[in-house]
């Protein structure tokens, strides 16, 4: 079975949302297929720079953002001993300081935003297995709890992290790009005034 639309996006993961949103709102049909039942409940990233506040703007989601985050002094990077690294310090009326909030909540305000366009659907439970195209479409192929499915669409845009799936179709082993060999660590820390 073969079904069409204009745009597929692999992965409902920050990336896949905030573009999900921004391709219907100009009208596009989008079809956004993730393998998980859920959105990711792990808080991960937590603060967003200007150039994610722009996009954030430009998508019309930025002061639902602002609203659910808050802003921040500035943020810094430490060493396991804390031996301070680097930083960055917000000025308070600049429109694109960034803004704090965890990334569970930021996808679960994504996902409100991509439900209300009406040329969106989310399909859970549709792991890329695999991709192929011809000169008139790319395709996807699906492992579903309704078995395999193959979908259509003018373009596969791949949303689907580290261990993308798109880029192991596409590039295989020779990924022109580079894991990098740092560790990072996050922490969330809540500070409660006595």
């Amino acid at each position: 079975m073969l079904t069409r639309c204009q745009i597929i996006i692999v992965g409902a993961g920050p990336a896949g949302l905030l573009l999900g949103i921004l391709l219907a709102k100009q009208g596009i049909k989008i079809t956004i297929l993730e393998a998980n039942t859920e959105l990711d409940k792990n808080p991960r990233a937590a603060h967003y720079a200007s150039i994610a506040i722009q996009e954030m703007r430009r998508a019309g989601i930025l002061e639902d953002v602002r609203k659910e985050g808050f802003k921040p002094e500035g943020v810094c990077w430490r060493e396991f001993d804390t031996t301070y690294i680097a930083g960055i310090r917000s000025h308070a009326d600049d429109p694109e300081a960034m803004i704090c909030l965890p990334l569970d909540k930021l996808l679960r305000l994504y996902y409100r935003h991509f439900q209300k366009e009406a040329t969106g659907e989310l399909l859970w439970q549709h792991k890329v297995v695999g991709i192929e195209q011809d000169e008139g479409e790319g395709r996807v192929i699906c492992e579903t709890p309704e078995g395999k499915k193959t979908l259509g669409a003018d373009y596969v845009l791949g949303c689907d992290g580290a261990n993308s799936q798109i880029r192991k179709s596409l590039f295989g082993k020779e990924y022109p790009g580079e894991t990098l060999h740092s560790q990072i660590i996050a922490t969330n820390v809540s500070m409660l005034k006595m």
